[in-house]
């Protein structure tokens, strides 16, 4: 499966689509466009925002729970939403730059206003996972989709994957999430999801990153993440909520190092010897060699040979065809012993 989004190829064959999620760990236009060359000296995909109102999120009495922090929802996104302005800016820096932007909209309106800045892919957070009319109305976009599955269970992914697919939308990439703001517990982690998805849907299955480190990521690749988005600040101290847990400039470099070198060691999974190798295989490998000198006309026997390095005379596998040969010439104790000699 081979997914488009703008100028870059996603799935089997191609580079890991490594996402900057930065979300709204920035305060000003300018940190903003800051966090962009960062991210894109990083090395990354793509650098994604995060898109909404807080009027038409969340009503204005409810709060965080305990493990995000407490603290009035409706107040903490009011005091961070991202105007037009912004977005247009930082879409704008993106583009110079060579990384493709996008977004996470919460509602209908948000998508529209992304639509304006001709958005190639739409994020739909865990958030959403269940809300099925929404799922449907991004599907209809025609753009590519990526969504996380955060709190969710297997029959609700399957239902989102068939109100996508409903809606005329088949350029699907899922990613396996845990809903925490960091993951503290690796065990909660469950990588292996990953493969269940690439299995039970026809998506690109990815991983959305909350852990602290870069291990959980790499392991991700390994098992076949096409999608790696992990949260991205320009610094852990510069207040926003989200900027403890996220990479900062070097780390975000040093996974995507992590990664770019790990899409390299898995190869093509066909098992044969590298070019490197070469002169291993002739140097380290072992053959048969005369034991004791042997004269000329000997029928050749077990006792004459031992089988040691190098692996430049007759194979241990073809000792057999060997043995009850005579010899053409006289073979020196310690000899490599070749076809020739017999």
């Amino acid at each position: 499966m081979e997914i488009t989004i703008g100028k870059r190829k996603v799935g089997e064959g191609h580079p890991v689509f490594i996402i900057a999620e930065l979300g709204y760990n920035f305060s000003t236009k300018e940190e903003a466009l800051e966090s962009v060359d960062l991210a894109a000296d990083a090395g990354v995909d793509a650098l994604k925002l995060q898109t909404f109102r807080a009027d038409t999120l969340v009503t204005k009495d409810v709060d965080f729970p305990p493990e995000a922090g407490g603290g009035n929802q409706h107040a903490e996104f009011r005091r961070y939403e991202i105007s037009e302005d912004i977005h247009k800016a930082v879409f704008k820096r993106c583009r110079e730059r060579g990384i493709e932007p996008f977004s996470t909209p919460s509602h209908a309106q948000d998508a529209d206003m992304l639509e304006r800045l001709d958005c190639q892919v739409y994020k739909i957070g865990s958030d959403d996972l269940t809300n099925l009319p929404y799922m449907t109305y991004i599907g209809k976009k025609g753009k590519p989709v990526i969504f996380s599955s955060g709190m969710g269970t297997m029959s609700e992914v399957a239902d989102a994957v068939a109100a996508l697919t409903a809606a005329g939308n088949k350029d699907l990439m899922l990613l396996q999430c845990v809903s925490n703001y960091p993951i503290k517990d690796p065990s909660i982690v469950n990588l292996r999801v990953i493969q269940s998805f690439a299995r039970a849907f026809p998506v690109i299955a990815g991983f959305s990153d909350h852990t602290v480190g870069v291990e959980a990521a790499v392991a991700g690749v390994a098992l076949g993440a096409r999608v790696i988005e992990k949260h991205f600040t320009p610094s852990k101290d510069n207040g926003a909520p989200d900027s403890p847990f996220s990479a900062d400039p070097k780390e975000m470099k040093a996974l995507v190092d992590a990664i770019r070198n790990v899409e390299k060691m898995l190869g093509d999974g066909v098992k044969k010897p590298t070019k490197s190798e070469s002169d291993m295989r002739r140097w380290t490998r072992k053959s048969l060699i005369a034991r004791r000198d042997i004269p000329e006309g000997k029928i050749l026997q077990e006792g004459d040979v031992i089988i040691k390095r190098p692996a430049t005379g007759i194979q241990p596998a073809q000792l057999g065809l060997a043995l009850g040969r005579k010899t053409r010439r006289a073979v020196k104790a310690d000899e490599v012993l070749g076809w020739d000699a017999l």
